[in-house]
């Protein structure tokens, strides 16, 4: 049986935190869902995870730095960056494991990102 798909999950509101994990999870998936990026890179360098799913708009540290520093950690790592507004554009200099997402997304959308993004995971 293959192992779980480790996904952090990083979003300020706890609200939209909890929703979103309930709409990530499932049997395939083990979510780590944090409110800060300095949480979350402090999770990143203790545990293994398959990929990355961060809001922008984070406090103190934004979404794409943590983005940043999570790619000079591990420059293949798969992250996705959720937004409430269009991103693609400043995105493609950041390789073929960086996409983004707009907020609000259905769970078929983020799927179909997140199965794009790890393809091949066992």
């Amino acid at each position: 049986m293959p192992s779980p798909l480790r996904i952090l999950y990083v979003e300020d509101n706890p609200v939209v935190r909890e929703v979103t994990s309930e709409l990530l999870i499932n049997d395939q998936r083990q979510i780590v869902a944090l409110g800060t990026a300095e949480e979350a890179l402090q999770e990143f360098a203790e545990q293994t995870f398959d990929i990355v799913i961060t809001d922008i708009s984070l406090p103190a540290m934004s979404g794409l730095d943590l983005a940043r520093k999570i790619l000079t950690i591990e420059p293949k790592a798969p992250i996705i960056i959720a937004s409430g507004y269009f991103l693609d554009l400043s995105l493609k200099t950041w390789g073929p494991n960086v996409r983004a997402i707009i907020k609000p997304f259905e769970g078929s959308e983020i799927d179909a990102l997140i199965e794009e993004l790890c393809a091949g995971h066992s």
